[in-house]
C-alpha cells in the first residue's frame, strides 16, 4: 500500500498524522499544496466528490492509500487503526482553529473502544482540543476520554428513546443516561443540549422536532438523573453542521422557545444556547 499525504504549510493536523505514521513506522509520501499545486490541483479535479471544503477552504491533511480518499486527522487516524470500521463514529470536523469534533463515542463499535482512546489521545497530545459528542451510551468510554486531558464533551438528546434509536442507531438505558450527563455536566466546558435536528417524517420525508419532542427528553433526562436543575441547553443544528437539511424549511427562531418552554416543565434551567 502507498500512501500519500497532502498537506499544507504549518498544519498542526498535518504535524499529527505525521507523528502518528512515524510511530508506526508507515512509510508515505508528502505533497505540499502550495509548493507542489499542479500536482495537488489534479489530484483534487480527480477525487472532488471526496472532498469537502469547509468555510475556510480544503481541510488538510488529506490522505489517499490508492483507493481511499480520507480527510482530517481524526478521519485518517480512525482509518489507520480500523479500516473503515470507526467511520460511524469518526466523521468530518466542524470545528477549526486548533479544535476539532466529529467523535462519537457512543457510536463507537464493539471492540473499537481501545482504538477511539487511541484516537482522542493522539489528537489530545498534538495540540488540539477535542470535543467528543455523547448521545447517552457507553458513559465507561466517555470517563476515560474525559481523564485524557483537552478534551470536553456534549451530551445531545433529540426526544424519545424510539427517537434517539431512529437517529443514532441505540438508545442509553436510565444508567447510562445518568452517568453521561453526570460526567459532561462535571466535565469543563461540558454541555448537556436538546439538539433540534432533522427528525424521520413519512416515507422519506424530514421534519423538524416538535414540542412533544423536546418534552419527552427532557422528560428522560430528569427522570434518570433526579436533577430538575441540571444546566440544559437548547440548540439547533445549521447546515454547516450536519448534511441532510435540503428540502426542509428553515427552523424557525420561534421554535427554540417553544422547545425551552417544553423541557422547563422537567428541566427548570433550560435555556436557549447563546
Amino acid at each position: 500500500m502507498s500512501i500519500t499525504l497532502y498537506t499544507a504549510p504549518d498544519c498542526i493536523r498535518c504535524k499529527i498524522v505525521k507523528a502518528f505514521l512515524a510511530e508506526r513506522n508507515i512509510e508515505y509520501g508528502t505533497v505540499d499544496f502550495k509548493e507542489n499545486a499542479q500536482e495537488f490541483n489534479t489530484f483534487y479535479r480527480t477525487n472532488r466528490k471526496a472532498i469537502y471544503r469547509n468555510p475556510e477552504g480544503v481541510e488538510f491533511p488529506l490522505f489517499f492509500d490508492g483507493e481511499t480518499v480520507k480527510q482530517g486527522s481524526g478521519e485518517i487516524i480512525a482509518y489507520l487503526l480500523s479500516g473503515h470500521v470507526m467511520e460511524a463514529c469518526v466523521t468530518r470536523s466542524d470545528l477549526l482553529h486548533g479544535q476539532i469534533s466529529g467523535l462519537y463515542p457512543s457510536r463507537c463499535p464493539e471492540g473499537q473502544e481501545e482504538n477511539f482512546v487511541t484516537l482522542v489521545d493522539r489528537l489530545s497530545k498534538g495540540g488540539l482540543h477535542v470535543v467528543v459528542q455523547s448521545d447517552g451510551r457507553k458513559p465507561e468510554l466517555l470517563k476515560t476520554l474525559l481523564g485524557i486531558g483537552n478534551v470536553s464533551a456534549i451530551l445531545n438528546l433529540a426526544g424519545s428513546a424510539e427517537t434517539h434509536a431512529a437517529l443514532y442507531g441505540g438508545a442509553p438505558t436510565k444508567e447510562e443516561l445518568a452517568a453521561s450527563a453526570e460526567l459532561v455536566s462535571a466535565s469543563e466546558g461540558g454541555i448537556v443540549r436538546f439538539l433540534a435536528q432533522p427528525l424521520p417524517g413519512e416515507g422519506d420525508a424530514k421534519r423538524w422536532p416538535g414540542r412533544e419532542d423536546a418534552a419527552e427528553a427532557a422528560s428522560m433526562l430528569a427522570e434518570a438523573t433526579g436533577k430538575p436543575t441540571m444546566p440544559y441547553q437548547i440548540a439547533a443544528v445549521t447546515a454547516d453542521m450536519i448534511p441532510g437539511l435540503q428540502g426542509l424549511e428553515p427552523l424557525p427562531e420561534s421554535e427554540l422557545l417553544i422547545y425551552r418552554s417544553a423541557s422547563r416543565k422537567f428541566l427548570f434551567k433550560a435555556d436557549i444556547a447563546k
